[in-house]
């Protein structure tokens, strides 16, 4: 008899084991990696919009902090992702002159160095106004025409600002201080030499992801059904000491006629 409860025993040990692997299995299926390789600043700012928008995110790393990944449920990633982009995250990287003029021991030419700085000091001038609140998407287009000194006239500098903004920003007001902005940035430009266009981004109905969250996928119900057996099991075993025996006899008596081993 002895014999038959310890089989038992290690029986619902085994069957213990086996639905809290499938419950960890589970859990795990029920998020996947929207963004991954972000800075912890990043992973914040999407967390926190996904979050506000009713969307159930979490962050995660594996390497200790150096790097860091946005998860969402997997039946939620299409609304994730359109948040984001109504959001204009992860915010888009720019270059700066910094690292556009470093020094790699090759020789560049005056044309070469002269595209190079109009773009570096385009990119600047867009990861400043992408700064602003509001603004999705941000883009700042330099003309510095290269004027010969014997002309008689010489072509003015001009420069274009793009920026999509979010619903209900109102930049239209902003528009004098980023000219402005621009104009103080860019040598021999004139404030009637920069136009704006402002857009508005498409609304997003950020309703949809609060009154219900949308299905968690196939993870969630093997999850729910791992917990009630495990739970049953569990329970089953606690009330009746010889429960354990009665299910350890039971296999046996199966291995028997099956003729295997025991």
């Amino acid at each position: 008899m002895n014999r038959t409860v310890l089989g038992g025993a290690r029986t619902a040990r085994r069957v213990a084991l086996c639905v809290s692997l499938a419950l960890c299995m589970a859990l795990a299926g029920c998020q996947k990696e929207l963004y991954g390789n972000l800075s912890e600043r990043d992973c914040n700012e999407i967390v926190a919009a996904l979050l506000e928008a009713g969307i159930h995110a979490e962050k995660s790393t594996s390497d200790g902090g150096k790097t860091w990944s946005a998860m969402v449920d997997d039946g939620q990633i299409v609304h994730a992702m359109q948040v984001l982009t109504e959001r204009g995250l992860p915010a888009r990287k720019f270059d700066d002159l910094g690292d556009l003029f470093k020094q790699d021991g090759l020789v560049s030419t005056p044309t070469e160095e002269r595209v190079r700085f109009i773009y570096g000091l385009s990119q600047e001038l867009s990861d400043t106004l992408s700064k602003i609140d509001g603004v999705v998407v941000a883009r700042v287009h330099i003309v510095l025409p290269q004027n010969d000194p014997l002309a008689t006239t010489i072509k003015p500098s001009s420069a274009s600002v793009f920026i999509k903004y979010q619903p209900g920003a109102n930049l239209a007001t902003l528009t004098p201080q980023i000219k402005n902005l621009v104009v103080g940035s860019v040598e021999g430009l004139q404030y009637d030499r920069v136009s704006v266009t402002l857009v508005q981004a498409d609304p997003l109905d950020l309703a949809v992801g609060r009154p219900a969250p949308a299905p968690r996928g196939i993870g969630a119900l093997i999850a729910g059904a791992a917990i009630v057996v495990l739970a049953f099991v569990l329970l089953a075993f606690s009330r009746s000491p010889g429960a354990a025996g009665t299910l350890g006899a039971r296999l046996a008596r199966v291995r028997k006629d099956s003729g295997e081993a025991p």
